[in-house]
């Protein structure tokens, strides 16, 4: 059976808004807002802890996902990889 526009649109929204509760800005957004609530002193230890484990875990793949596009920047501006990692 085919659907309606309605449920067509109501499928589209909902994919749309996982798609935007998994972007990495709204992944930084939601730590950030946490962070305020630590630094208002509503967290118990073990939240802080987790949440700091969260952030480190954040800053990593950040770090390692700069470090890939860095490589492919000098790829694709010399036609080779860096003479450091050969």
């Amino acid at each position: 059976m085919p659907l309606s526009p309605a449920e067509k649109q109501r499928r589209y929204r909902d994919k749309r808004g996982a798609e935007d509760q998994a972007s990495p800005d709204a992944i930084e957004r939601n730590l950030m807002a946490e962070v305020e609530r630590c630094e208002r002193g509503e967290m118990s230890d073990q939240e802080r802890i987790a949440l700091a484990e969260k952030l480190a875990d954040l800053a990593r793949d950040l770090l390692w996902r700069a470090h890939r596009l860095s490589q492919t920047a000098f790829k694709v501006r010399w036609g080779e990889s860096h003479p450091l990692q050969r």
